[in-house]
């Protein structure tokens, strides 16, 4: 009996034929172990993450594109001056969002270069202390 016990813990679960969690299986061996679920986990997290920072890096370079293609319309020849007075205020607004935008961008930038560095140096250490385990 505890032999039946024992085969039913040590059972594996395998996944039909093109099943919606092949992707999980990173090996192909058609077995997805809790490994490969923990790296699949990493990479969907990592995937989003690119996905969010790429959302960010594009509204802050249309905020900066924006900004420039305003002020160069306000210096061209035939805008009247009277215009350019009448948005004045609104270009005030317009200046201090945008680089609110921009700014708050390049301080997440900085500060998840910052988490991902400790987070590499963290992980390099563990590697590294295993590693000088081993080879005792």
């Amino acid at each position: 009996m505890a032999e039946d016990d024992l085969q039913k813990i040590n059972v594996q679960k395998k996944f039909q034929v093109e099943s919606e969690y092949d992707e999980y299986d990173l090996d192909h061996d058609g077995v997805v172990t809790d490994e490969e679920l923990a790296h699949a986990k990493a990479i969907k997290e990592t995937e989003h993450e690119l996905r969010k920072q790429r959302a960010q890096r594009r509204m802050a370079t249309f905020t900066l594109a924006g900004m420039g293609a305003f002020t160069f319309a306000m210096f061209l020849p035939w805008v009247p001056l009277e215009r350019v007075e009448a948005l004045g205020d609104v270009s005030n607004l317009f200046f201090i969002s945008g680089a609110g935008i921009v700014g708050a961008y390049m301080g997440t930038t900085a500060w998840m270069a910052r988490k991902w560095i400790m987070k590499v140096g963290i992980t390099m250490k563990i590697v590294l202390k295993r590693l000088s385990e081993e080879k005792c």
